[in-house]
């Protein structure tokens, strides 16, 4: 079976090699943004949730790491930190690209991570992660190009802004 991701790097400094002028970046928890510059995107996701945007036409990427659904689930999201929630996380970032002037229909997107290595994969954090993503996006009109979600093991992402390439390893050794 042939993957819809290229095999990841040796190394992230390969990545920035091969990419001169290109900032790296290591993306936490609760953290997003929208990348008007070239960068290289890395961060580790277990249950949590990566969304990556891309705008083929203008180089515009957009990036978060999302650990909760759904900020209205919780008491404690308002003020929302915007990339705490997937939902939240979301709307942060297709505002900050309508005020960019990029229309919906410009706009790739690609889901990873959502993996419940602690507890059953079909009732876990990371399943409704993944499920809040794929309900908002298709309500705003958006496709899920590719996505890499779900199962027992997390993930490590290098998303690079400027081109929309995807690197994911598998942490094969974090699983239940």
């Amino acid at each position: 079976m042939t993957s819809l991701f290229p095999t990841a790097p040796k190394s992230f400094s390969d990545v920035l090699k091969a990419n001169p002028g290109m900032r790296p970046t290591f993306m936490g928890v609760a953290q997003g943004g929208v990348y008007l510059r070239p960068t290289a995107v890395q961060t580790v996701l277990g249950s949590c949730l990566a969304a990556c945007f891309y705008v083929p036409e203008r180089n515009i990427g957009a990036i978060f790491h999302a650990f909760l659904p759904r900020c209205a689930d919780f008491d404690s999201c308002f003020p929302p930190e915007p990339f705490k929630y997937v939902d939240t996380a979301i709307t942060s970032v297709l505002k900050t690209l309508e005020r960019l002037s990029v229309n919906a229909g410009d706009i790739q997107v690609k889901l990873v991570g959502g993996a419940s290595a602690l507890v059953d994969v079909h009732t876990g954090i990371g399943r409704k992660n993944v499920a809040v993503a794929r309900e908002i996006l298709a309500g705003k009109g958006l496709k899920v190009l590719r996505s890499d979600v779900g199962g027992p093991v997390g993930r490590k992402i290098l998303y690079l802004t400027g081109t929309g390439q995807l690197f994911i390893t598998s942490m094969k050794g974090i699983s239940s």
